[in-house]
Order: C-alpha cells, then sequence, then structure tokens
C-alpha cells in the first residue's frame, strides 16, 4: 500500500512523524490533494499545548494549498492540476446559521474542521471535499497560498469592523493576525500602533513602519492616550486571546472592540455598566465568513505587504522543531520568546 509521511496529533505535548496510507477518492465529492505547502498557526500550538479542542490520532495543519490530483466523480468545478487553496471549516449549508448566512456558527465545524478533527495538512496528501477548494491564480505562490484562509478570517474581521480613514486604531498582539489586522489599518486607518512583548516581532513591526510599544515595558493605556492626542483609540483589535481587559481600557467612549485572540484557558473581569456608560461595541466574530475569494482577490493584486511575514520555509521533516521557534518548549510545554513569525512547511 502506498504511504505518505504526515505530522499527526497524538496526544497533549505529542507529535510524531508516521508513515500513513495515502487517502484516495471516496465519496462523489471528494478531491485528493498533493500538498504543495502549510503554514503552521498559533491554533495549532494551543493544540499542542491541550488549549484547543482536537480529535487524537489526527494530522494537524489547516493552512494550506496543494495540487488536484485526484476528484470525484461529481467533481465539476475543480480539475486535476488547478492548485488550491483550502477552506478547512466543513459547514453543511443547511442548519439554521448556514441558512442565515451565520455560517461560522454551522453546527458541523466543531466535528469536520480539516487539521483539528479530520486530518489535515502536515502530510504529503489530504482528501478535501470540493466546496472547500478554491483555484489559486499563478500571481499567488504556494506559500503565499497557505495564507488565504488566514487572510479570510481577518477579512471577515474588517467587515464587522467597518475601519475608516479617520480612525485611530490600536492592535493588541504582533502575531500573524495582528500582522495582518496592522496591515489593513496602515492602508486605511488615521493612525495605527501595536503592542507586542517578543522582541523578534517586535522589530518586525518596525521594520513595518508601525508604531510598537511593549507593554511588560510601558504603561499602553497612557501611550494610546498620548498617540491619539487624549482621545484612546477608536478600534481596538485584540489579537492575543489574553488581552481584552487591556482592550478596554484603550477604546475610546463610542469606540469598537474586537476580541480575535482565541485561548479557551483565559477568562477576563468585565464591569458591565462601563461598557454601557461608555457606549462601548464588543465585536464577536469567528472565522471567515464568504470571505476566501474576496482575501485570494486582495492576494493577487498585492495589497499588503507580506514580505516580512513570513520568517522560512521548512521540509516537513523539521515541523517539530519548527514548534519551538514559535515559541513552545515541545519537553515541558513551557513558552519562551518566538524566533518567528510565520513558519511555511513544504512536503
Amino acid at each position: 500500500m502506498d504511504t505518505m509521511k504526515a505530522l499527526v496529533m497524538k496526544d497533549v505535548g505529542r507529535v510524531e512523524m508516521e508513515q500513513l496510507p495515502i487517502p484516495h477518492v471516496k465519496d462523489p465529492d471528494d478531491v485528493l490533494l498533493r500538498i504543495n505547502a502549510v503554514g503552521i498557526c498559533g491554533s495549532d500550538i494551543k493544540i499542542i499545548e491541550g488549549k484547543h479542542h482536537y480529535r487524537p490520532n489526527t494530522v494537524l495543519g489547516h493552512e494550506f494549498c496543494g495540487e488536484v490530483v485526484e476528484v470525484g466523480s461529481h467533481v465539476h468545478h475543480i480539475k486535476l492540476g488547478d492548485r488550491v487553496a483550502v477552506d478547512n471549516n466543513i459547514r453543511c449549508g443547511f442548519c439554521d446559521f448556514c441558512r442565515m448566512g451565520l455560517t461560522s456558527q454551522c453546527v458541523d465545524i466543531k466535528t469536520s474542521a480539516l487539521g483539528v478533527m479530520r486530518n489535515g495538512g502536515y502530510a504529503e496528501y489530504c482528501l478535501v471535499p470540493e466546496k472547500q477548494c478554491f483555484v489559486l491564480p499563478d500571481e499567488i505562490d504556494d506559500v503565499l497560498g497557505t495564507q488565504v484562509e488566514t487572510l479570510a478570517t481577518v477579512v471577515n474581521g474588517m467587515n464587522t469592523l467597518q475601519m475608516l480613514p479617520y480612525d485611530y486604531v490600536m492592535v493588541i498582539g504582533f502575531g500573524p493576525i495582528g500582522y495582518l489586522f496592522a496591515q489593513f489599518a496602515k492602508n486605511i486607518a488615521a493612525k495605527v500602533a501595536v503592542t507586542e512583548i517578543d522582541p523578534y516581532r517586535i522589530e518586525i513591526a518596525r521594520q513595518c513602519g508601525l508604531t510598537v510599544w511593549n507593554p511588560n515595558e510601558v504603561d499602553v493605556v497612557q501611550k494610546i492616550t498620548e498617540f491619539t492626542y487624549g482621545r484612546k483609540a477608536d478600534i481596538v483589535i485584540e489579537a492575543t486571546g489574553n488581552g481584552f481587559e487591556q482592550a478596554l481600557k484603550c477604546v475610546t467612549p463610542g469606540g469598537k472592540v474586537l476580541p480575535f485572540g482565541m485561548d479557551s484557558s483565559i477568562t477576563a473581569t468585565v464591569i458591565p455598566n462601563e461598557i454601557t456608560r461608555w457606549a462601548t461595541k464588543i465585536l464577536g466574530l469567528y472565522l471567515g465568513q464568504n470571505t476566501m475569494v474576496p482575501s485570494i482577490r486582495i492576494f493577487r493584486e498585492n495589497r499588503l505587504n507580506m514580505e516580512p511575514f513570513f520568517t522560512k520555509v521548512i521540509p516537513l521533516d523539521d515541523g517539530i522543531s519548527a514548534f519551538e521557534d514559535l515559541g513552545l518548549d515541545m519537553k515541558t510545554l513551557e513558552r519562551h520568546p518566538k524566533k518567528a513569525m510565520k513558519i511555511v512547511m513544504k512536503p
């Protein structure tokens, strides 16, 4: 039987390289991809830490693109040889949430997400439904193609925020998500500042021409107040998962807070009367919603500066060592300073 290499999530703190059977088309709408590239996401790190749900013995990786090598009998929009980006969140299309346009809340996502509950892209091949595939134009290479799904979540956030050219914007956390939000804000808003604690990512923010503060070294509330001439931020994007309380302190009355970072282990103390009194708008959202095609368009037209975003491209065989570069000690599961922004693997 033909086999493939794959990085498999065995248990909390245990990711192992295994030889697995190459999957083949079973259902009429199946598409088999030969993986060209796959990004390592911060949520993958949280899965390894035990801070995100997953199914044991699953191939991780939800940021991936590949070449179509086999298709089911009912596949009509994707053809052999196409390069495609993948939306890993499989929606049913029939539940009330899907039919009301809130596809991010589909009842199937928690049980069917590729790279979380079903085998994903940390492998040489992956089987996906046709509806999850989006053809990549030649202008988008394989490395950039891994980030279409990532960008789609951020585009959903931008659609929700309705950022304006006179807004003062603050982004808490300059990881990949914070990076993308900051790039949009730099193109649209009047002023943008970011916060970050990792020296490597602070330097990337400076390379991007952004104002950046380390909250371990300065009073961020004072800094954003001075930065906005006493007003505070019209929009605060919380992209770490643990900065919600700080976001509320940094937003102006009537402003918007977007809690975008994900960490189910974090709790926050909120005073409801302050939200009411200062007319703060808290905007909750999850994943992308019909934003894969717009994201491909943005990348195709080179609308964002992505050069500093990618730290390195490595072989799949070196994937476990990359988790260390992204701040996770694989022996102790303790966090340490990161040495990368985005790492992409190629089988």
